[in-house]
Parts: C-alpha cells; sequence; structure tokens
C-alpha cells in the first residue's frame, strides 16, 4: 500500500473502487493507465483488499499511490470510531442527518458504507482530493454519494453491469442526482437509466464504451491450435452461460467434430462446471484453465478458431454490459458467437461481425459454433469486420480521452464544494 506524503495544491482525483488490482477489471486498469497518460493527478482508494490470487503484469503500469480504506472494520474500530468523532466534531448536522437517511432506508450495505465514509473523508482532506470518481455505482458508489452528503465533496460515478442492474431503484436515483456526471459503457444502459431515473433524474449522463489496448490485442493470426480451439475467457459465473457452452460441446462430440474447448476464468461455479464436463463425459476435450495474466490471454486469442461467451440474464436480473473478452477477442480477429444480451450486439451484429444465437439454446450455440469450425471463408469475412468495428468504437485511449475530458469538466466547475442536496 503507498501512502501519500504530501498534500497536493492543484485539482486532483480521487478513483474509488472496491477492491483494486483485480483480475477480472482489466477494463479499470486500462482506464486509469489511460486518464494518467492524459495528465489526471489520480489516488486511488481501494475499499477491500483483493482476494485474487494472481495479478495481471499490466498493474505495474500504473503510477497513481493506492490507498486501502480499513478491511475488516472491526480490525481497525479505534481507527474508525475516531473517524466518526471527527466528522461528528466537524459538521455535526451533516453527520446526524446523513445518519438517520441511512437508517431511513433499512439498508445494511449502506450502513457499512457509511461506517466507512467518514474514514474516507478523513483520507481525501489529508490527500488533497478536490473529487471523487467512483467506478461502479453500487459500494462505491453508495461511499462516494455518502461522503458527498457528510462533507459536498463533488463526485461522479460509472455503471457497467451488476452493480447497476443489482441496485435498488430508489437509492440508486438518490446516487445519481447528485452526481456530476454519470458514465455508462453501453446505449442499453443508458435507456435503462433513463427509465428508472427519467430524462431530469441524471444531470449529466455520458455512454463511453470500454476499450481495450489495440497495440497489445493485435489483429494477426489465428486458429494456430490443433485440434481447432474454442475458447471462453470469463468468470466463471451464472451471466456467462458457460453451461450452455459445455452443452454445445457435447453436442458437437456427438456429431463428430475435431475440437477442443477451453475456459479461462476463475468463480463461484468451477465445481459445478467441472461436475457437468465430467457428467457428460467430455474430458479432456472441456477443460478449464483457471485464471491467466492477461499477456497469457492475448496467447490464447492466438490460438483460437472460434471465440464463444453465450451470455445469459440470470434469475435475479444480473447480465452483462459488453464482455470485455468480446473486444479482445474481435481485436485480435478471433470469430465470435455470442448471445444479443444486453449491450452485445452493439459490438455483435449477427452475420457481419460475429454469429448471435438465442441464450439457453446449447442446440443453436453449437449450430454457431459448428458454422465456423467448418468454414474459413465465414470466419475471415467476420473477423475483419470485426476488428474494424474495435477499432471505430472500441479503442481505450480514445475512450479513456472522453472520460477524461468529462472528468476535467467537472473538476473544473467545482471550484468550490457543493452543498448536499435533498433527495
Amino acid at each position: 500500500m503507498i501512502e501519500a506524503t504530501a498534500r497536493p495544491t492543484g485539482p486532483r482525483l480521487a478513483f474509488l473502487v472496491k477492491a483494486f488490482p483485480r483480475i477480472s477489471e482489466t477494463f479499470i486498469i486500462n482506464e486509469i493507465i489511460a486518464l494518467e497518460q492524459q495528465g489526471l493527478d489520480l489516488h486511488i482508494y481501494s475499499m477491500i483488499h483483493t482476494r485474487d490470487q494472481i495479478r495481471h503484469r499490466l498493474v505495474d503500469q500504473v503510477r497513481s499511490p493506492v490507498t486501502h480504506l480499513p478491511d475488516p472494520l472491526w480490525r481497525s474500530l479505534p481507527k474508525v470510531v475516531g473517524a466518526h468523532v471527527w466528522m461528528l466534531r466537524r459538521a455535526p448536522r451533516r453527520y446526524l442527518s446523513t445518519l438517520l437517511r441511512v437508517l431511513a432506508t433499512v439498508d445494511l450495505d449502506l450502513v457499512e458504507r457509511f461506517v466507512q465514509a467518514p474514514c474516507l473523508a478523513r483520507l481525501l482532506e489529508r490527500d488533497g482530493i478536490t473529487h471523487v470518481h467512483a467506478g461502479f455505482v453500487h459500494a462505491p458508489g453508495s461511499l462516494a454519494w455518502l461522503v458527498f452528503l457528510l462533507t459536498g465533496m463533488p463526485f461522479s460515478v460509472a455503471t457497467h453491469a451488476k452493480d447497476l442492474y443489482h441496485s435498488r431503484s430508489r437509492e440508486l436515483r438518490r446516487k445519481l442526482a447528485d452526481a456530476r456526471v454519470v458514465l455508462t459503457c453501453t446505449r442499453y444502459n443508458v435507456d435503462h437509466l433513463l427509465r428508472i431515473c427519467g430524462p431530469a433524474g441524471v444531470r449529466r449522463l455520458r455512454q463511453v464504451y470500454h476499450g481495450t489496448d489495440l497495440d497489445r490485442f493485435r489483429f494477426g493470426p489465428y486458429a494456430l491450435a490443433r485440434p481447432p480451439l474454442v475458447l471462453t475467457v470469463a468468470r466463471l459465473v451464472e451471466k456467462k452461460g458457460l453451461g450452455d457452452l459445455i452443452r454445445a460441446c457435447a453436442l458437437l462430440r456427438d456429431r463428430g467434430r475435431q475440437f477442443q474447448c477451453r475456459i479461462i476464468g476463475s468463480g463461484v461455479l468451477k465445481l459445478r462446471l467441472e461436475r457437468l464436463v465430467s457428467e457428460l463425459d467430455l474430458d479432456p476435450l472441456v477443460t478449464l484453465e483457471g485464471p491467466l495474466d492477461q499477456e497469457d490471454v492475448v496467447a490464447w486469442y492466438h490460438q483460437a478458431q472460434v471465440a464463444v461467451l453465450p451470455c445469459v440474464v440470470t434469475s435475479d436480473g444480473d447480465r452483462d454490459g459488453i464482455p470485455n473478452m468480446l473486444i479482445e477477442a474481435a481485436a485480435c480477429g478471433v470469430p465470435i458467437v455470442s448471445t444479443p444480451v444486453s449491450g452485445v450486439p452493439e459490438l455483435i451484429e449477427h452475420g457481419r461481425t460475429g454469429l448471435l444465437t438465442p441464450p439457453q439454446n446449447p442446440a443453436a450455440l453449437a449450430e454457431a459454433i459448428d458454422a465456423l469450425l467448418q468454414s474459413p471463408l465465414l470466419r475471415e469475412g467476420l473477423r475483419l469486420t470485426a476488428r474494424s468495428r474495435v477499432e471505430e468504437g472500441f479503442d481505450v485511449r480514445r475512450n479513456a480521452l472522453e472520460i477524461g475530458q468529462e472528468l476535467q469538466a467537472v473538476m473544473a466547475s467545482d471550484e468550490s464544494p457543493g452543498k448536499p442536496r435533498a433527495a
């Protein structure tokens, strides 16, 4: 953990995330690096310590200091209590009114964020922060909002997938109404936010796609593996639809197709997916490779003949935005099969930049994978147009420049902290 040692004099941005770094959040790492390259003065605040057992080498390029909040809270009780006493003495009316608002929500997560909020507020003052940007709207967004209520510190927020679709609408509306700018990564999300908040419910709403580093994910040779490789890179969670991929592999095996399937990633469904592979007698045709560094993932893309991610909407409403894997695979020139869930069709246009099949339909998924395995001509056409689409809309440097311009604009307007508004 790196601690700041000198108070800066110019505008300084806090980049607030749940955990840093995370193996599954390369888009956050890419965004931070790109913002640093634009000259923004950043300080990263991580609400908890990362639990990942490996880290991307890409993290070594991050120059900004990183500060972790007390985690777990009970182990730092004296520090937490001291921060609350400090906050109560400094702004008793704001402190008590914020506490009452939080208790009235009967939201245990928001209560936990309130416990953290004075700790963060004290660190922000120490480090000379002038604006807080929450990388996600759920826990980081709640924490940034509570600090705003306690201190008037202006904030902005980004929202992506689970953090948006698992948020309670009432609290979401309150947070977004007070944010200087709300950034989201798909047009699908824009429509969802407008349905929840209405056009007047957000001060400024901007859609900017996640991007990837087109120098790292270069278009080039693919399909180097023998037998042909069907590849996915994903967290092992329900919304990725990996059970459907495994069942599709069984159908392809039964047709006598020669191929191999590799699933790269980690997650809570690891044992369940391994059992499914065993039950369908797919060992060693289908293997779960575990998490890998991004540089190793690039090498896998060049081995693959088809990249597959059959996304689904889960029973509790969780869904992807535009998965990073699809952007990376398209950049590398690997033909893609996916499903028209959430923002996926904004990247994958059926028959032009990839193939789309109905979600939760292993038979249709198998047909699409088979079509790509059998047709070099189809693969070549799809991969060329997919790379063009990524160059046009998903270049991380160009997209992060838009984010940086938005953040610099709101920071320039934050010359004097605003007062909390009634939600």
